[in-house]
Order: structure tokens, then C-alpha cells, then sequence
């Protein structure tokens, strides 16, 4: 037993005194306490809500969890992909031998070159726009608005965009 569990209904019977115990008195406090119980049961479960919370931080590992959780608590099919990457592409000296063909677009196949690589800024290497991929099973119904407000919650606070994908 907790620290947050009472037993209203003992307490109310223990507070009356033994000559007044009788079953109208302890019905009519009962009645008087409902309210209380009512409180308590609101307390405990956002007290329960906030614990979940705290348990769960912006790793991926626990916004898997928690989506699980919440959507598919049975088969637990909702899983998080990295999103897009580019490595990126590196220019060298002559004496590096390490030789790059940068040709046009157009010229691909039509040369014996191998195909033109492209080169991109380092902005455009780094993140392509998407941080990660959330991926729920077309089996699943959920409410996009509920999902992504959960999505928001858990994961790390920053520029990194998101993408839900069914599959």
C-alpha cells in the first residue's frame, strides 16, 4: 500500500465515534465523501500519467515504447526509421589519386566514364530535411492529430522535422 492509497470508506467509519456507528450515519457519510474519492481518483491517475511520463524520454528506443504502447499494445508493430542521409561527396588534389568524375547530368550512361557523381553542400548532406520516420502498420487505426501531439511529446525538442509512414 502507498503512500497515496486510503481507504476513504475506513476512514469514514473509524471517524465516526462507536455510538454513532450505526448504517444511516455511515451511509449519510459516505455520501459526504464521494466527492473526496472522486479527487483521489483523479489524483492517482494523473499521477500515474506523469510517472509514465518521466519513465520515457526522447530516445528512440522509449518513443517506440510509448507509441506501442498507446496504438498497438498487442503486437507492438510501430517502429522508428532514420530518415534520409546523403554521405557526403569529397573533391581531391592531383596528387591524391583518388580521381572523381564530375560530369553532367545529361551525360550519364553516355559516356565511359562511370556515372557523374553530385556533389552537395554540407546543408544538404546533413539531415535531408527529415530527422526520422515514424512507421505504423496500415492495420492499425489511429488519430493523426493524437499521434503527432504523442510524437511531440517524447521526442527531442529541435529542428529535426518527422515523417509518419504506414506500410
Amino acid at each position: 500500500m502507498g503512500l497515496f492509497d486510503v481507504n476513504y470508506d475506513n476512514v469514514a467509519w473509524y471517524a465516526l465515534p462507536v455510538r454513532l456507528r450505526k448504517a444511516v450515519h455511515y451511509a449519510w457519510l459516505r455520501c459526504l465523501i464521494t466527492p473526496v474519492k472522486w479527487l483521489a481518483i483523479m489524483f492517482r491517475t494523473n499521477r500515474t500519467g506523469n510517472l509514465y511520463r518521466l519513465a520515457h524520454n526522447s530516445q528512440v528506443v522509449y518513443l517506440e515504447a510509448a507509441l506501442n504502447d498507446t496504438f498497438d499494445s498487442i503486437s507492438r508493430r510501430i517502429y522508428i526509421a532514420d530518415g534520409p542521409f546523403r554521405d557526403p561527396l569529397y573533391t581531391y588534389l592531383r596528387p591524391e589519386e583518388k580521381p572523381v568524375w564530375l560530369g553532367l547530368i545529361s551525360e550519364m550512361g553516355a559516356t565511359t566514364y562511370p556515372d557523374p557523381e553530385v556533389l552537395y553542400t554540407d546543408g544538404e548532406t546533413a539531415i535531408m530535411g527529415i530527422g526520422f520516420i515514424v512507421r505504423i502498420p496500415t492495420a492499425i487505426t489511429f488519430n493523426m492529430a493524437r499521434l503527432k501531439a504523442m510524437i511531440d511529446q517524447y521526442r527531442l525538442a529541435g529542428r529535426a522535422n518527422y515523417s509518419i509512414e504506414t506500410f
